[in-house]
């Protein structure tokens, strides 16, 4: 957030804006800290229902979407878009030069099969329980869907938080425990 903020002022005063979508089960009461922190003045909303995971087909983050004023998807990186790549500002520059950027960095996009729509079902499952303070329960919904589809990192992100939240909400963001824990499998 901090880096999307340190250009956000640029980016606006060329007619562009920001909308950051936070992915965190827990609502928005866990992810305000991070704007409040970084004082981004640009939107943030929260999807506590991975919705966005579903509809354009990703399981992990961070990922970035260039949309141009009648709501065409002109650009999307699923997984690895990273601000301070200077291919992924390289594309951010040109299109906003030219909304109508036909390439795509999306070489990362994969199909996502069957499993992911089981996974999600789960999650959603465990999401319901969460909610109604069956937390081990949810957690047990949520290791399923992550038996199913392994490679999904937004739904296994949200067993760690909720297990873990020393690691997520208290200060930095601990990435590299979390590299440790997809290194471990867990």
């Amino acid at each position: 957030m901090p880096v999307w903020q340190q250009r956000y002022q640029a980016l606006k005063e060329r007619g562009v804006e920001v909308l950051s979508v936070a992915l965190d089960a827990q609502g928005p009461d866990k992810a305000r800290p991070y704007t409040e922190n970084s004082e981004a003045r640009f939107t943030t909303v929260v999807d506590e229902e991975n919705l966005l995971g579903q509809l354009y087909g990703f399981n992990v983050v961070p990922n970035g979407f260039l949309i141009d004023e009648g709501g065409t998807v002109r650009f999307a990186r699923r997984g690895g878009f990273d601000i301070r790549r200077d291919e992924i500002a390289e594309v951010l520059e040109r299109w906003i030069d030219g909304p109508s950027l036909d390439e795509s960095l999306d070489a990362a996009k994969t199909e996502l099969g069957a499993e992911h729509s089981e996974a999600i079902d789960l999650f959603r499952a465990g999401l319901v329980l969460y909610r109604e303070g069956e937390v081990g329960k949810a957690v047990a919904e949520w290791r399923s869907a992550i038996e199913l589809e392994p490679g999904n990192y937004i739904i296994r992100k949200q067993i760690w938080a909720v297990q873990n939240p020393d690691r997520f909400y208290t200060g930095d963001v601990d990435y590299s425990w979390q590299k440790e824990q997809m290194e471990q499998g867990l």
